[in-house]
């Protein structure tokens, strides 16, 4: 005879009614399998293979944000594009690399 796990006093996990039904609270001394699978069914999590909507939104929202504080937070060393240029010149090899006007050509 079959032991059947029962949550409360008047009806079993799978289903069955009698007034012989051997029962317990205790899900080791189970031995009915469809109670067994009933009960792992309710322990076990459902697996969400993909996130919602508003989690997508949400997830969205705060990089958004944190991009922004981020931004705010660096500080702004920019130079001016004039000021790039010549730093970007200057990087180069040679003497005559060096914008006109800015130092005295010593060749043509």
């Amino acid at each position: 005879m079959a032991i059947h796990y029962t949550a409360s006093a008047e009806n079993v996990a799978c289903g069955r009614t009698g007034s012989n039904l051997s029962s317990t609270q205790d899900v080791t001394q189970v031995s009915c399998k469809l109670c067994l699978r009933s009960v792992e069914k309710g322990t076990a999590e459902p697996v969400r293979k993909t996130p919602s909507l508003a989690e997508l939104r949400a997830a969205a929202k705060a990089a958004k944000a944190a991009a922004a504080t981020a931004e705010l937070v660096k500080p702004t060393t920019a130079l001016k594009p004039r000021a790039q240029w010549q730093q970007r010149l200057e990087q180069l090899p040679g003497r005559n690399r060096i914008p006109r006007g800015m130092a005295r050509q010593v060749f043509v």
